[in-house]
């Protein structure tokens, strides 16, 4: 094999030089200088670098851009940060040079075979595989690497990013990004169940995910086409649905964007990291029926983009930016994605947390000190570190006050229009707030439509629980899959009542998301109320705004 091997490759030389030679110009000399060394490895075809000094892998001859794309990433400094950092030993060196981590090939290769410096750092083929046959017969053989990941993958970012030290795959795995997100109603993940359905497969499936998403299109669209960042082995492949893997937020060639995002962190746009996905439906449009609520808004919430139902006589002429993405270089990675140190009860290192089980503030274990994968429990037994270190406060215990604040606001104002008091999840005449009396009115002279999700019409009680679903917490989730007593399910005079549920997404993150803004929304819906329906609370509110308003905020009057 490794004769074939060289021999291919000699041959390949060889035609470069001849085609070069029966197409000369005059007072041109020319020099043969081959693309390639012979690959010190020789049985598995791994080329490494082609000029150590200058760290030029042999691929990046040909594909120079993604040579320079390369050379700006960790991965091209892998080794010289091994060695500088003090703790370098023999079992580290697998995942800082060539081999056979990362491919598909599965024996002892590269550097774990032939411990060549040519091997060193993290190249191209410690994704794609072995280059020499490639050189060989560029059409016939192409090394695609692969973006399925998994503890027990065998090839992919996992045979590296795991472990005590770096455990992204273990915590991935175990996020609702992985394999530990929802299931559908018979039990399918839903990468799975959604991977052949438009337009959920835009951001559920992540083979879509990437295509749609980072392919310069908006993922509220159905029925685009484009193609992928790149190829990789399972872009072809009719069934490998793959869940939101670490190559779709992830750039492996490009660190032009922090962490080698795909998209920049820190920008409060639609073009940030995150929201490319979190913002499906964020906003209530009259033609169109509202019962599945808000939809992946969160990155809506969060910049004021395109959310909410706007009432009458709206006060604000500006976008509303909270301080968590105003004054917040890492936007939504500031909570959701912060590491620390997992050590026992001598306070001597156990394990590393990535953050990777993008949990703002996850529950600990209180025996072990690691994050609980969507865990419940009280604050006082969730993590806040994040926040003291964000510049937003001063300490852990700063946050977890203004976290109680805030979500209590929340509850208080989302029940002036609406609380569950018998805690049937059913919007009942007999229940407390604003809408239960708007529902009254509409049975007595029946116009039950006044509140129904289910038709086309926008009444401003319909538009009053977009708002509440948007800023619901927790503590008040019967707004997130709830149904209105008689309530129609469609427009049409006489039609019958089916009692269907209304539903929508989490998207306050229990007011943090954007205190302000959500407060705005839920003040001026309950005025709106009362206004349009005549009503009257049954006690007096406290309708003034308690968030601090961000800067740039200012009322028309």
């Amino acid at each position: 094999m490794s004769n074939g091997l060289l021999s291919a490759i000699r041959f390949v030389g060889a035609g470069l030089t001849l085609t070069l030679l029966l197409t000369g110009c005059e007072q041109v000399v020319y020099r043969d200088k081959e693309l390639f060394n012979p690959p010190p490895d020789t049985i598995s075809g791994f080329l490494g670098y082609f000029n150590v000094a200058t760290q030029q892998t042999t691929c990046g001859n040909c594909h120079v851009g993604k040579q320079a794309e390369w050379a700006g990433t960790g991965h091209s400094r892998a080794w010289e940060h091994l060695q500088a950092s003090g703790h370098a030993v023999e079992s580290c060196n697998a995942c800082h040079t060539v081999n056979e981590r990362g491919n598909v090939v599965a024996v002892a290769a590269g550097y774990n075979a032939v411990q060549d410096s040519a091997y060193h750092d993290v190249q191209c083929e410690s994704c794609h595989g072995p280059g020499a046959q490639h050189l060989a017969g560029p059409e016939a053989i192409q090394p695609l690497a692969s973006i399925a990941v998994g503890t027990d993958s065998t090839n992919g970012c996992g045979e590296c990013h795991q472990g005590s030290h770096t455990p992204y795959v273990e915590e991935w795995s175990a996020s609702p990004h992985g394999y530990g997100g929802t299931v559908s109603s018979s039990g399918v993940p839903l990468f799975v169940s959604n991977g052949p359905r438009d337009p959920c497969k835009n951001c559920h499936e992540g083979r879509q995910a990437l295509q749609i998403n980072f392919g310069g299109l908006d993922p509220r669209l159905s029925g685009q086409t484009g193609g992928e960042r790149g190829v990789y082995l399972e872009a072809n492949t009719p069934g490998a649905y793959q869940p939101i893997t670490c190559a779709v937020c992830h750039d492996p060639h490009n660190a032009a964007n922090e962490g080698q995002l795909r998209a920049p962190l820190g920008e409060p746009e639609l073009n940030q990291v995150c929201v490319h996905c979190h913002r499906r439906e964020g906003h209530a449009t009259g033609g169109v029926a509202t019962r599945r609520g808000p939809h992946g808004a969160q990155g809506l919430v969060v910049i004021d983009e395109d959310v909410g139902w706007i009432p009458p006589n709206w006060p604000y002429t500006e976008r509303i930016l909270p301080t968590h993405s105003a004054d917040n270089p890492r936007l939504c990675a500031a909570c959701h994605v912060t590491a620390f140190e997992i050590k026992d009860a001598a306070g001597s290192f156990v394990k590393n947390y990535t953050g990777h089980l993008f949990e703002a503030i996850p529950c600990i274990d209180q025996t072990t000190g690691e994050p609980i994968p969507g865990g419940s429990c009280s604050d006082a037994q969730r993590y806040f570190g994040g926040c003291a270190v964000s510049g937003c406060h001063g300490s852990a215990g700063a946050a977890r006050t203004a976290l109680a604040a805030v979500r209590a606001r929340l509850n208080y104002l989302t029940d002036a229009l609406w609380a569950d008091t018998d805690g049937d999840a059913v919007m009942e005449t007999t229940d407390g707030g604003l809408l239960p009396k708007v529902l009254a009115q509409a049975i007595a002279q029946n116009q039950r439509n006044v509140i129904n999700l289910y038709d086309t019409s926008l009444t401003v009680a319909d538009g009053a629980i977009w708002n509440a679903q948007l800023a619901s917490t927790h503590g008040r989730s019967y707004w997130l899959n709830f149904k209105v007593d008689g309530q129609n399910t469609c427009a049409t005079p006489g039609c019958t009542t089916g009692g269907g549920s209304n539903t929508g997404h989490k998207s306050s993150g229990d007011g943090v998301h954007n205190p302000f803004l959500l407060e705005a929304l839920l003040i001026e819906s309950i005025k709106a109320v009362q206004t349009t329906y005549g009503l009257a609370p049954s006690q007096a509110l406290d309708l003034r705004v308690r968030a601090t308003p961000p800067a740039g905020v200012r009322p028309i009057k």
